[in-house]
């Protein structure tokens, strides 16, 4: 399936070209930009389409990347999976400051990332992440050009870096020049250009067992790399993602070299991003049948780590594959006897039998509020109805974390 990204340059006060803004689209056509696609579904598409599908060299070259992250990319820490040395994260102007957002700014810049402000509008309220930022992008089209100097004057004197975004005319262009402007963007330059590249899906039971074989306390690398050996797409995925974690310090040479680049925790994250970017999800329903079945995973999973620490990783696999059916509209049998599940995973979704069926049932009830019957299952698998809280909410926070990196 082909991907499409959008770039439009950044330029600074020489005519050198800098940076890239990229933006998701979902056609050729500039202005296709995904009408039924919320703002942290577009920054984390943008951000596998980048990274994976097209990559960065392809994209910017040897200049930097500026990607918009959104709340929820933001609390999720999304950014963690850029290259911190070959991109600048802008923070949109929707992002409100509170002090998880704040937080959250404050471990990404801690990390070493680049801060951009996107539109911003200075208020008293915003200091907390004008302290952090390196770059501030303000709107220009239609503004005062003396407010405009006053302002990039004020921001300078703190050492910040001012671009003047939406320039359109040249009148508009030296405005910015005699203003202070460092950075500039706009029509005037140059509208996005839609890049294209080809999404290339790996097999659905081949990423269930590898993100399993992740979630394993025994982990073993030789056996994860004869999974990803088993798939080329799956493989060419993983090399992608290796060579964009390397932020340019030597090539990829085998699959075991490119697992421990990446590291176990940011490559089963991108796992399960795969594994969401290989069903349809065209139509609302499509997303929430995705969004229920990565919730009924991790709430396995959080309730087996309660009671049986060990079989943690069968129930995450247990609970995702309960919904892998109607999401991927493959028979559950087709899926059990692709993946070649355990006995005990096999029991608890055909069966709903055995010591993972329970954690199944529980989500179930709680999914369709049949609270009487969750109290209880819950009883009696030891649980209080404050811990099975405890758990949903913590699954829902999870699945936030997984759905913006797609």
């Amino acid at each position: 399936m082909d991907v499409y990204v959008a770039r439009q340059p950044i330029f600074n006060s020489l005519g050198a070209v800098v940076g890239y803004e990229l933006l998701y689209r979902e056609g050729t056509v500039d202005n296709s930009a995904g009408d039924n696609c919320d703002s942290a579904t577009m920054s984390a598409r943008t951000i596998v389409s980048s990274l994976v599908d097209i990559g960065l060299a392809e994209l910017v070259g040897s200049s930097r990347a500026w990607i918009n992250i959104p709340e929820a990319a933001l609390l999720e820490d999304a950014w963690s999976l850029l290259d911190r040395t070959s991109c600048v994260i802008e923070v949109l102007e929707t992002v409100p400051v509170t002090e998880d957002t704040t937080a959250a700014v404050q471990r990404m810049v801690s990390a070493g990332y680049e801060m951009a402000l996107d539109d911003f509008v200075n208020t008293p309220e915003h200091e907390p992440f004008l302290s952090k930022a390196r770059v501030i992008k303000l709107d220009v089209l239609g503004k005062d050009p003396l407010a405009l100097e006053e302002q990039v004057r004020a921001y300078r004197k703190r050492g910040l870096t001012v671009l003047a975004e939406r320039i359109e005319t040249q009148q508009q262009y030296q405005a910015c020049l005699r203003a202070g402007f460092e950075l500039f963007q706009g029509y005037y330059f140059a509208r996005p250009e839609v890049m294209a590249g080809v999404r290339v899906a790996p097999q659905v039971p081949v990423l269930a067992q590898a993100i399993n074989k992740l979630a394993d306390d025994d982990f073993n690398v030789r056996e994860l790399e004869q999974t990803f050996q088993g798939d080329p797409s799956l493989t060419y995925k993983l090399l992608r993602i290796a060579n964009s974690a390397a932020h340019g310090n030597g090539s990829v040479d085998s699959v075991r070299k490119a697992i421990a680049m990446v590291g176990r925790t940011s490559l089963r994250r991108w796992l399960v991003v795969l594994l969401a970017a290989s069903g349809p999800q065209k139509r609302g329903e499509d997303s929430e049948r995705f969004r229920v079945a990565l919730e009924r995973a991790r709430f396995a999973e959080l309730v087996m780590e309660r009671l049986d620490r060990r079989r943690s990783p069968s129930a995450f696999l247990a609970g995702l594959l309960s919904m892998l059916d109607v999401v991927l509209g493959v028979p559950l049998e087709e899926i059990i006897t692709m993946v070649n599940v355990s006995d005990e995973v096999r029991y608890a979704l055909l069966d709903r039998l055995g010591p993972l069926a329970g954690p199944i049932l529980l989500s179930e009830h709680c999914e369709l509020g049949l609270w009487e019957a969750a109290t209880g299952q819950a009883k009696e698998l030891g649980l209080t109805p404050e811990e099975v809280q405890q758990i949903v909410l913590e699954a829902a926070r999870w699945t936030r974390s997984v759905r913006s990196s797609l």
